[in-house]
């Protein structure tokens, strides 16, 4: 069952069946180019989406979410929705296979999720960090709305921060 959709996309959380495509994600060194160094082995992925599934067991609507196209069911990309340890800030985050790039849907599932945290997380700040080469995701959080504040963030000096 969906957790969020659009009218091309859906979310669902993670399953350890999905460890492939998550591998997919964190071993492609374009798109972790931004993010972290790439994963090696697929244990890493399993442990991972293990790791998540009990994060979303005790943080009910957070945690890590395949996203898939909706009218061809494909796996395309995650987005991670996550409390900012030691704050009330919620991080909202994504990566898209290169195949996937270019056609909106960081934008759209954004949007989607934006408007899902204002809904059932009112008075939190919605916080989204990136690298200050990684023009293309800095468009799609001002285009959602999303206002740069500057580098740095709880432990974070590597990254632009954007806050809505």
């Amino acid at each position: 069952m969906p957790f969020l959709e659009t009218q091309r996309l859906y979310l669902r959380l993670f399953q350890e069946s999905d460890a492939h495509d998550l591998f997919r994600i964190e071993s492609n060194p374009e798109v972790m180019e931004f993010i972290r160094k790439p994963v090696t082995e697929l244990s890493q992925s399993l442990g991972r989406i293990r790791q998540e599934g009990i994060y979303a067991a005790a943080n009910e609507g957070l945690g890590l979410f395949a996203c898939f196209e909706k009218a061809t069911d494909t796996y395309i990309g995650l987005v991670k929705i996550k409390h900012i340890e030691d704050t009330d800030d919620i991080e909202a985050g994504y990566a898209f296979l290169p195949e996937a790039w270019g056609k909106g849907y960081a934008t759209e599932i954004t949007k989607k999720v934006i408007e899902y945290l204002q809904q059932n997380f009112k008075g939190r700040k919605i916080v989204a960090f990136v690298q200050d080469e990684n023009t293309s995701s800095k468009h799609v959080l001002e285009k959602v709305g999303m206002k740069k504040v500057g580098a740095g963030y709880e432990g974070r000096a590597d990254a632009v921060v954007y806050i809505l």
